[in-house]
């Protein structure tokens, strides 16, 4: 980690050392301020991929707070600058960039085609099943195979039967274990569903804990996710009690607390622990 302050760490993002930038933009990790949207979307068109896709992924993370400039940016934008702030618009989850990832399917760059399809099913896109599928036809493999990812998330009956179609039509084994893996997954979400589970994607605890260390805000956001589905582990809740305590923020660290409790309700093992924290807190 760096000690550099906020206005150091934005003034070196234009140093001519490589270094010095790399730094710069570790630095940012976790910002929310707003001042620093436009300089992180300049550093997005850096010459170096490293600070390129640091800029993305923290401006991703930004949430609602960057979301509206991104997508001025993106309307503007070309070619491979395109592709990075087609990443950070994918990591706001927000459902209003939705309509810009559909006219993106059919931009120029690759690249570009190919997060706009995938961000279309991650951001359960349902209501573009057609523009999805036109993505089956597009000339750039990593395209069609993104497409076929991206209807694998939306886990329909449609969906699944266009995953089924593009398989029979062809003859790579690659591509057609591409399909089954994306037919498996969309078969799997249908009986989570089904049985009123809430489809969340999660990533590895030991992922998580490791990012931690170079990305807070996010590592959070990751906890966040096993919350949000009531996954029935205790150590997500117990690191966002730890992380938002040292942030000295109780009411998510009590509501996190509070809906670990309903979780372990009826386990003897785990429920305590969270009662004799939330005990404390009152």
């Amino acid at each position: 980690m760096t000690n550099l302050s906020f206005n150091e760490a934005i003034n070196n993002l234009s140093d001519d050392d490589v270094k010095v930038r790399k730094e710069a933009i570790e630095s940012l990790v976790g910002i929310t301020d707003e001042e620093a949207i436009e300089p992180l979307i300049k550093a997005t068109t850096d010459e170096n991929a490293q600070v390129r896709f640091k800029a993305a992924e923290i401006l991703g993370s930004m949430g609602d707070v960057a979301v509206d400039k991104l997508i001025e940016e993106f309307k503007n934008a070309e070619g491979k600058d395109k592709r990075f702030l087609a990443f950070a618009l994918k990591e706001t989850e927000d459902k209003k960039v939705i309509p810009y990832f559909v006219e993106a399917t059919e931009d120029d760059d690759f690249g570009v085609r190919k997060v706009a399809v995938r961000s279309l099913g991650e951001l359960q896109a349902d209501d573009e099943l057609d523009t999805i599928a036109k993505c089956l036809e597009d000339e750039d493999w990593g395209v069609k195979l993104a497409a076929i990812q991206a209807l694998g998330d939306l886990a329909t009956e449609e969906s699944i039967a266009l995953i089924k179609q593009a398989r029979k039509g062809e003859d790579d084994k690659d591509f057609k274990k591409s399909c089954n893996k994306a037919i498996k997954k969309a078969e799997k979400r249908q009986k989570a569903k089904a049985s009123g589970k809430s489809i969340v994607k999660v990533i590895p605890m030991s992922t998580i804990k490791e990012m931690e260390k170079t990305n807070l805000q996010k590592a959070i956001k990751e906890y966040e996710r096993y919350v949000e589905a009531k996954q029935p582990k205790d150590a997500p809740y117990k690191r966002l009690c730890v992380l938002y305590r040292k942030q000295n923020d109780y009411d998510n660290e009590v509501r996190v607390i509070e809906t670990a409790i309903e979780v372990f309700a009826d386990n003897d093992k785990k429920l305590p622990y969270f009662e004799k924290r939330l005990a404390k807190l009152k």
